[in-house]
């Protein structure tokens, strides 16, 4: 009986696997900008879909990092606020829903910032022009 039960919840393991996640997050596009007329940060444009069957919060679903020189830079989240027709990574998207959605960071300098999100998917931000 035990050997039976195993077997079902490695098959549930396994077959779970391969799933399509339920949040998932890309990269539209990024630049430097002030926030609050005193920070400079670095603004991750990204959508983000939430194909779960509840109400979500991005930040708590995916993950978007942002770096400088191998560092990683502190978020700046002013709850409510949109930024360029974005709303903020705190809002709740509905189920179902597809939502443009800005992550901001705080920069050290104004050297290139290299981004991480949920999936792997990697770019850099150059704040420069060169």
């Amino acid at each position: 009986m035990l050997s039976i039960m195993l077997a079902g919840v490695l098959m549930l393991a396994v077959s779970g696997c391969g799933a399509e996640p339920q949040h998932k997050v890309s990269y539209v596009s990024g630049e430097k900008l002030t926030v609050l007329e005193q920070y400079d940060c670095v603004a991750v444009y990204t959508q983000y879909t939430n194909d779960s069957s509840e109400t979500a919060v991005p930040a708590d679903e995916v993950s978007v990092k942002a770096f400088q020189n191998g560092v990683e830079l502190s978020p700046l989240v002013p709850t409510g606020d949109r930024t360029n027709g974005y709303v903020q990574c705190d809002s709740n998207v509905q189920s179902g829903t597809t939502a443009d959605v800005v992550w901001l960071f705080e920069l050290d300098d104004d050297s290139t910032v290299s981004v991480e999100l949920s999936g792997g998917e990697k770019v850099e931000i150059p704040l420069t022009e060169e």
